[in-house]
């Protein structure tokens, strides 16, 4: 199981040990911090779009856990933050820090604080690495280990690139590349299915706009959004999304500086991805069903 599955299975077990703890979460600092953290990772790849404002602010009402405060109040503070990191976002994640830090006190708060920031994070499918440097930042300030939630690690471990050479014999294709007549009659078509990141990476590449984004990382230049939206003369939004999309697929990387992030071209994670395009593609798959024979029911 790779660690981005264990993690999925790890949210819903997160997200059942906060509602289990509900009545112990009502305190005035785990609020704070839980909003804090709710609004960096909003904020963790350097850009604060509407629908991203929405999007958490329809998280943090919905949440169980949340529901123990005044969802005006919550809201409110979650804008107040992000409204911070907009205007100055070393300035604002200072003082979302701030806030996270003084949930400390209280051990089970600042773990609930920090799977609260996981299970939103994990929310739209990817946890992408933005969002857990942030966390990872949040359990510094708490003085938890980012190990005992699988921060320190990266979320997709490449797997090494295999050449067509190393591939395992596909059956009812000699040497010679072309298939043998009577294996090809056991083969049914269909039979293999792509895994999750694959299936990711080609549909971030069926849009021609991400097609045409990721043309300008070829070169190995690093790039934020707003550089990427100047080039392409699209809108920071929606450079912002389709760049997320293509960093979920496993073609782009991203690190922050400052204030801002950059983006470059993933290329061990492409190979790796492409390794597992051939390696489907060339797959062997299972026997054919045997056919019916007339007169059994």
């Amino acid at each position: 199981m790779t660690l981005w599955d264990r993690l999925k299975d790890t949210v819903q077990t997160m997200q059942a040990q906060l509602t289990a703890k509900k009545n112990d979460l009502r305190s005035g600092a785990f609020r704070d911090a839980s909003m804090a953290m709710c609004a960096l990772v909003a904020a963790a790849d350097g850009t604060i779009d509407l629908s991203e404002r929405q999007r958490v602010a329809q998280l943090i009402a919905t949440n169980d856990v949340l529901q123990n405060f005044p969802p005006d109040e919550l809201h409110r503070r979650f804008e107040d933050h992000l409204d911070a990191l907009t205007t100055d976002f070393a300035l604002g994640m200072a003082s979302a820090m701030r806030e996270i830090g003084k949930a400390k006190r209280r051990p089970a708060e600042a773990r609930a604080v920090i799977q609260i920031g996981i299970v939103i994070g994990c929310a739209d499918g990817y946890f992408d690495d933005s969002e857990r440097d942030v966390v990872r930042e949040a359990c510094s300030a708490l003085d938890i280990p980012p190990t005992e939630f699988d921060l320190h690690r990266p979320l997709r471990v490449p797997r090494p690139y295999r050449g067509p050479d190393e591939l395992p014999p596909v059956a009812g294709v000699q040497a010679s590349g072309r298939a043998d007549s009577g294996a090809a009659r056991g083969i049914r078509p269909g039979a293999a299915v792509p895994g999750d990141d694959l299936q990711v990476f080609l549909k971030a590449l069926t849009s021609g706009t991400r097609q045409r984004l990721f043309a300008h990382f070829i070169d190995g230049e690093e790039l934020t959004v707003g550089e990427v939206a100047e080039r392409t003369g699209l809108g920071p939004s929606t450079t912002s999304e389709h760049l997320a999309v293509l960093r979920r697929g496993g073609l782009l990387q991203s690190t922050r500086s400052g204030k801002l992030v950059r983006y470059r071209a993933d290329r061990e994670g492409i190979a790796e991805l492409l390794g597992q395009l051939h390696a489907y593609l060339l797959a062997p798959s299972g026997p054919q069903d045997p056919p019916l024979t007339r007169g059994c029911v």
